[in-house]
């Protein structure tokens, strides 16, 4: 078994399996932008001609939303809370067969570039249709940080990769392979990572399980240390992570990530629309199987740990968990050369997907919802040149933002999913409001959208800095650490934040204890039980964000919509075609959803 003193860094095998990776995806990218059609026209660049099968965009969807967030943060997370993250998956399931009812049906027959044209045509506005678009890029931008940043600083401790050099070489290969090979570039491409990601993490899984000491080891030690939990049934909306909050909250989250540009992207290429019922259909069993192999790496990591003694958070050989699966990875598959380089492959292959994704989806909001009458009178090449030449903008713009934001710390899972959900809630909550209610109106949908966004990011941000903590479960042992670090035991130490009051201001600092915190401490006014404190708007878990947005929305919109309406001497009623299919006959006649589907399928 490795022994964990001393650093491990990158080998010369570990730099040519990850340059075979790199120059690979780039390779790809080459070969779109020189065969076929040669991009040269929108519709091919953006929506790959809708000529693609349902397999390789399935793969795709998977590689965007599974990143590097999720190969870091998922263990960290059990690493660190338990296994109460699996129920999670139970949403994600739920989500996707919801999406072979709603935006499926809905949108895919409409043949849109851009999911956001859906909001004009329904509201018949383009302020809503511009203003969910630009919330939406301003998410999407948010998440490419998060996603390129974290798996640079987490290889910057652990493997001693320099962070800049993890920015560029990401940021770099995929902005290139996307500018010049379009959306099935990106597409080809995320095949390719999506074989690189699940070789790496079960390669990781089988050698750290037999480092650990076998499958009934790493059980019994999660046991005794109290990760093993699947059965926390608590209705209060504060406890982190619940049965139910995992199981609803996911829904919403997931079902708001089914109707984002890079999903309605992906799902709008293929070339019927079977192909894209497929797409969700083969996207279940993948997402599900790689999440439930990365809760159980992060089992494996804590096991692995305990058998050598030796717990690198506790230690202080790494600064936060998001570094702990690297430090894992390299140390554990340093006894073939090569291996250590497979696994951090992973890691900027999901940084890539998710950076050339979400790029070439933002050029598709940018062309279609913001610039669509600056360009509808020029030809066919000159768009799709501009179109290129924003994608490589874009690129350029993460790089710097990823840059420039490297003093970021934190679980990366949650933050990534609170960014997300404060913006995504309300975002899905304007698309339901206007394909479950004809009611609704433009005004409605912009009160409600922007009640929304103030009320979850207001939630978000209050989270933060005035929510309590939760407890993080005991570290793991260090007794056979080298002892050359610090003259304190770290054995019990755990993290906790310590209020510093004065009278000019509240200042947070990251403190070790050196013993365990119990009722009555001057530190545990953070970690009181639920409860033995008082309600509070900002102890809600960080997991219900995405249905608070969606009910606000909708509730809202909805009410403000009827409300409004009085006063119109002309009602507008949208057409049946913009109201989900399973709605159509609660408020339109017979004849009405007769002729809308007939029309509908002739544009399939």
């Amino acid at each position: 078994m490795a022994s964990p003193v001393g650093p491990v860094y990158f080998g010369i095998a570990d730099y040519v399996l990850l340059g075979i990776m790199l120059i690979g995806s780039m390779v790809i990218g080459l070969y779109f932008a020189v065969s076929g059609t040669r991009q040269k026209s929108k519709l091919e660049y953006l929506l790959g001609g809708r000529r693609l099968t349902a397999f390789p965009v399935c793969l795709s969807l998977f590689a965007t939303f599974q990143s590097a967030i999720a190969l870091l943060g998922i263990p960290a997370e059990v690493y660190s809370y338990g296994t109460m993250f699996v129920y999670s998956y139970i949403g994600t399931i739920i989500s996707y067969v919801l999406a072979l009812f709603t935006s499926i049906p809905l949108i895919y027959p409409l043949r849109l570039t851009s999911v956001y044209e859906y909001l004009a045509l329904r509201y018949q506005s383009r302020t809503v249709q511009q203003f969910g678009a630009f919330v939406g890029v301003i998410c999407s931008l948010t998440y490419m940080t998060i996603a390129l940043l974290s798996p640079a600083l987490a290889l910057e401790t652990a493997a001693g990769i320099p962070l800049w050099l993890s920015i560029i070489l990401v940021g770099i290969v995929g902005t290139v392979y996307t500018t010049l090979g379009g959306i099935k570039s990106v597409i080809w491409t995320d095949v390719f990572q999506t074989g690189i990601i699940y070789a790496g993490v079960l390669t990781v899984l089988v050698k750290g399980t037999m480092d650990a000491g076998g499958a009934q080891e790493v059980w019994k030690v999660n046991e005794e240390n109290g990760r093993i939990n699947f059965g926390d049934t608590r209705t209060d909306l504060r406890v982190r992570h619940t049965i139910w909050n995992q199981s609803i909250g996911s829904i919403f989250f997931w079902l708001a990530i089914n109707f984002t540009q890079s999903s309605i992207q992906r799902v709008s290429s293929t070339k019927t629309i079977k192909e894209a019922y497929k797409v969700y259909m083969f996207t279940i069993p993948i997402a599900v199987v790689f999440g439930i192999v990365l809760i159980i790496t992060g089992l494996v990591q804590l096991a692995y740990f305990h058998a050598i003694r030796c717990d690198p958070l506790a230690a202080g050989y790494v600064d936060n968990k998001n570094q702990l699966m690297p430090y894992f990875v390299l140390h554990t598959l340093r006894f073939l050369p090569g291996l250590s380089g497979l696994y951090i492959s992973t890691i900027f292959s999901g940084a890539l997907s998710t950076l050339s994704s979400g790029i070439n989806s933002i050029a598709a909001n940018i062309v279609e919802d913001f610039l669509y009458k600056f360009l509808q009178h020029r030809s066919e090449s000159a768009v799709t040149t501009f179109t290129k030449i924003i994608v490589c903008f874009l690129g350029t713009i993460i790089i710097v933002l990823a840059y420039f934001a490297k003093g970021f710390q934190g679980p990366v899972t949650q933050l990534s999913y609170t960014a997300l959900s404060a913006s995504n809630g309300p975002l899905v909550g304007l698309f339901l409001l206007g394909a479950l209610f004809p009611q609704a109106n433009s005004t409605g949908a912009l009160v409600g959208f922007t009640t929304a966004l103030v009320a979850c990011f207001w939630q978000a941000i209050g989270s933060q800095k005035l929510g309590h903590r939760t407890e993080t479960l005991p570290l793991g042992p260090t007794d056979r650490c080298p002892t050359n670090k610090t003259s304190i035991s770290l054995t019990t130490a755990v993290y906790a934040f310590t209020a510093n009051q004065t009278e000019e201001q509240e200042s947070f600092e990251i403190k070790y204890l050196t013993t365990p915190l119990y009722k009555g401490s001057n530190h545990t006014k953070d970690f009181l039980s639920h409860e033995e404190r008082a309600f509070s708007f900002y102890d809600i878990s960080y997991v219900w964000s995405p249905l608070i947005g969606v009910l606000i929305t909708v509730l809202v919109g909805l009410l403000t919509s009827l409300i409004v309406s009085q006063f119109l001497s002309k009602k507008l009623r949208p057409q049946a075609k913009f109201i989900f299919p399973f709605c159509r006959r609660l408020w339109y006649s017979d004849l009405d959803v007769l002729n809308t589907e007939v029309k509908l399928k002739d544009m399939e």
